[in-house]
């Protein structure tokens, strides 16, 4: 790891790198935007830095979304008086590169920035620094920790989709089912707040927390649905 860092300082030109900041963005199945930055320092990820990001643009709109996010991590750290990484990169195409460029320039931080270049099948094959790509050999150390340092972000970016994805179904299913207002929505939403956790829920356990009618139309339509989902991709 400590090679690798040294490979990519001397690649860039840095005189110091030590702490890099990762950024993707998440949109499956085109709802639910999310963004997610990861830490690495000295080549190790420091997860208790780890932050996660609702974005409030369409879900189909990466330049915005690349925009904001930019512009929230730093503007925040600003004010703040955070310490600032040493470089940073954006898992996204050259769009996206330039929009954090532009944010950074008018935060007026500057901050070495580079972009992930894929070839025709999407995967990693170099980096894209001022405007120029630069190959890097796939049997490096280098080119080994920016593909875990990919893997890391895309994984936390993804877990917080889901998570929000969750909350968001649960949400819209109690609007489906008759006889729940808004305080038993919001009883339900604290003790079941992912649509995993009510799968597992027993017409028992639900009762505890509304009427037994409720109870069974909130267990059948739970299992009505997963049967369907079931028969569906048979």
């Amino acid at each position: 790891t400590i090679g690798a860092i040294k490979e990519l300082a001397s690649l860039l030109k840095l005189p110091n790198l030590s702490r890099i900041e990762l950024f993707d963005n998440s949109n499956l199945f085109g709802d639910f935007k999310v963004s997610g930055m990861v830490v690495f320092i000295d080549g190790k990820p420091a997860r208790n830095e780890y932050r996660k990001y609702k974005v409030s643009v369409d879900v189909n709109d990466d330049y915005n979304t690349m925009k904001e996010i930019i512009y929230r991590r730093y503007q925040r750290a600003m004010v703040e008086k955070t310490r600032l990484p040493d470089l940073i990169i954006v898992d996204g195409g050259e769009n996206q590169m330039h929009v954090a460029e532009e944010v950074l320039a008018d935060l007026k931080i500057n901050i070495p920035l580079v972009g992930l270049a894929k070839n025709d099948k999407h995967h990693t094959s170099g980096l894209i620094y001022h405007d120029q790509i630069i190959p890097i050999d796939h049997k490096s150390r280098l080119f080994l920790m920016l593909v875990r340092m990919q893997d890391e972000v895309h994984r936390y970016a993804i877990s917080f989709h889901k998570l929000k994805r969750g909350k968001g179904l649960t949400h819209n299913l109690f609007d489906d089912i008759k006889g729940i207002g808004k305080k038993r929505k919001e009883l339900l939403m604290k003790a079941y707040p992912s649509l995993d956790s009510l799968k597992k829920a027993s017409v028992e356990e639900l009762e505890q927390l509304v009427p037994l009618d409720i109870a069974q139309a909130i267990y059948s339509y739970i299992n009505e649905g997963e049967k369907n989902e079931t028969n569906t991709n048979k």
